[in-house]
């Protein structure tokens, strides 16, 4: 376990190498960020001063190196468009992407494990038809189209709700219900068919001929044995959720890190985007390095 736990932390931090080099090539690819700091009358003068202060008189090699040493130490350097430090900037918006992400991801797994559930109980009935047909829509349709269709009908036509930002209880109610629709179709289908494979299997059978009652054999004995397939879908899950985050938080204009990312690219603020794109890489390796670890616990075959 040691060493599949060893490998497993060697390969995840490659990774991070490799995405942190491809990340800041590209953010230097964008543009000459001086230009973008620079005031319209700035001398050439000015233009070496602002390229000194940013660390970009040195070679590309040079300026890697001292981006990967100040990340360790948690310095991004300094936002060019807020003139503040990155980890300010991102400071400042983070907790109201957690908070908004745990919310969808908890209602997302709540709603999937009762249709995905419900479907394979019910299957062949018009129950497991509908669940089919609402995961199979919710993976056709566009999220950021389900967030304006939601902010027409339950903020303008109903007035119901708010339209964007943060505030109260209800400011939450479209963007975690949105959000959450990026992991619920997916989540759903995969329920629903472990669940399918497991009520089939001989011990469940034997459950049923000792005279144990159907809720006990549903939600004690097969979801709990159907739910150890889906730890491997858990990380890609998860992923969606980082990346339904920009969308859904621009749409809703909520002020967390991915509608920070958006910004950031627009306006070519390559520390930010730097910082963000190495923030969301650390914290998905990490999930899926605690997921690879949770199945190689409960399933030892897959540490050889």
């Amino acid at each position: 376990m040691v060493r599949f736990i060893i490998i497993r932390l060697l390969q995840a931090l490659i990774t991070l190498i490799v995405i942190s080099m491809v990340v800041f090539a590209l953010a230097r690819a964008s543009g000459d960020p001086v230009m973008l700091m620079a005031p319209p009358m700035a001398t050439l003068d000015d233009l070496q001063a602002i390229r000194e202060y940013l660390g970009l008189n040195k070679s590309l090699p040079e300026q890697y190196w001292t981006f990967l040493k100040n990340s360790t130490h948690g310095d991004f350097g300094t936002s060019i468009h807020n003139r503040q430090p990155v980890s300010k900037v991102i400071g400042e918006r983070l907790p109201n992407t957690i908070t908004l992400g745990l919310s969808a991801i908890l209602l997302g797994i709540s709603v999937s494990l009762f249709l995905g559930v419900t479907a394979a109980v019910k299957y062949g009935t018009w129950l497991d038809s509908g669940v089919k047909l609402i995961a199979i829509l919710g993976q056709a349709l566009p999220s950021f189209w389900l967030a304006i269709v939601a902010i027409a009908i339950f903020s303008v036509w109903l007035g119901w709700l708010p339209t964007s930002g943060t505030g109260g209880p209800d400011h939450y109610v479209l963007p975690v219900l949105t959000l959450s629709f990026f992991m619920l179709p997916i989540m759903t289908r995969l329920i629903r068919s472990s669940m399918l494979e497991v009520l089939d299997s001989e011990y469940v059978k034997l459950a049923r001929i000792k005279g144990l009652s159907e809720k006990i054999v549903v939600w004690k004995h097969a979801l709990r044995n159907a739910i150890i397939p889906l730890l491997t879908a858990a990380g890609i899950t998860f992923g969606t959720i980082v990346t339904g985050a920009v969308v859904i938080e621009t749409v809703f204009a909520w002020p967390g890190i991915g509608r920070l990312m958006a910004e950031s690219v627009v306006q070519r603020d390559f520390p930010v985007v730097q910082a963000l794109v190495l923030l969301v890489a650390i914290v998905v390796l990490m999930v899926n390095l605690l997921v690879d670890i949770m199945y190689a616990y409960v399933d030892p075959r897959i540490r050889y």
